[in-house]
């Protein structure tokens, strides 16, 4: 009988009951111990000799078995070592990488400590600014509700000047002279004027009660003011049919036009609207001025700035 792989060797040997049944069998403890009862059991010469066979098979595999751990052995050590330089390599590279992460976190938070105080800063300078900016809101307010004697001095001067200019006349280019070919003087043209309004009276023309001529000034450049002592007498003087009729009396050509005035207002709350022609008749009627005195209303400079 042949004994043809290591599957028949382990039936022979463990059927002489030479090595152990089980898991045990192909271990070399179990070689060894196989060989030494072999030795002792006085075998023929058939059964040593597929004894040894048999054996040789056990051996072959048990050695290939012991090559194969050892070299993974070999291999999982060489593997701890290369997973053990590669873990050292990124633990420094990681302890790297938090240094400079916690340099970067230190510059970030001086950076915020810094924003943080600008900011606190600006807060503080935008408080004021409300504060400051209130205060003037509650003093424009007071002096747009005030009577104009007891508004602030800058504020009755301009309604004191707004009301002025409401009851002028301008006359460009009126280029009057004399009888004789003298240029007229400012009281000649006053006592001409005040003429002419008595003449325009009993034409049919009757202008307003309680109004008359209190200045007439001729200004180098030829232009003429009239100043009256009522706005209603003004405007009567600026009717279409008395205007022409009033130029032609006093001989004058050039037209009569209504004298409109920039008037710069200080101190105006950022919330004030300019187009707002209720804002605008609420400071007429504050400040006593005639309905639509004040023509129209704009920023000196655009409010962004």
């Amino acid at each position: 009988m042949v004994v043809p792989d290591l599957q028949a060797a382990l039936q022979l040997l463990q059927g002489h009951r030479l090595i152990p049944e089980g898991s045990h069998a192909l271990t070399g403890k179990s070689l060894v111990s196989g060989l030494l009862h072999f030795a002792f059991v006085a075998p023929t010469s058939e059964l040593a000799r597929q004894g040894l066979i048999a054996f040789a098979y056990l051996a072959k595999d048990i050695f290939a078995d012991d090559s194969q751990t050892a070299v993974s052995e070999v291999v999982l050590e060489h593997a701890e070592d290369h997973m053990r330089l590669r873990l050292d390599y990124h633990t420094s590279h990681v302890e790297d990488c938090i240094k400079d992460f916690a340099v970067v976190v230190e510059e970030m938070r001086e950076e915020v400590e810094r924003c943080t105080g600008e900011l606190r800063d600006a807060c503080e300078r935008v408080r004021g600014a409300e504060d400051a900016l209130l205060e003037a809101r509650t003093g424009w307010q007071e002096a747009a509700t005030q009577a104009p004697s007891a508004a602030p001095l800058r504020v009755r001067r301009a309604a004191t000047l707004a009301d002025l200019l409401q009851r002028q006349v301008m006359v460009r280019g009126a280029a009057l002279q004399a009888e004789d070919g003298v240029a007229i003087t400012d009281k000649a043209l006053c006592e001409r004027t005040r003429e002419v309004l008595v003449e325009l009276e009993r034409s049919g023309l009757t202008p307003p009660r309680d109004g008359t001529l209190e200045n007439a000034r001729i200004l180098p450049h030829g232009d003429v003011i009239f100043t009256f002592s009522s706005i209603d007498l003004t405007k009567w003087i600026h009717k279409p049919a008395v205007a022409k009729l009033f130029s032609r009396k006093m001989g004058m050509t050039a037209r009569l036009v209504e004298r409109m005035y920039r008037l710069v207002a200080e101190r105006v709350p950022v919330t004030f609207d300019p187009k707002d022609e209720a804002a605008l008749r609420a400071i007429e009627e504050a400040h006593q001025l005639a309905p639509n005195t004040i023509t129209h209303a704009n920023w000196i400079k655009p409010l962004h700035r």
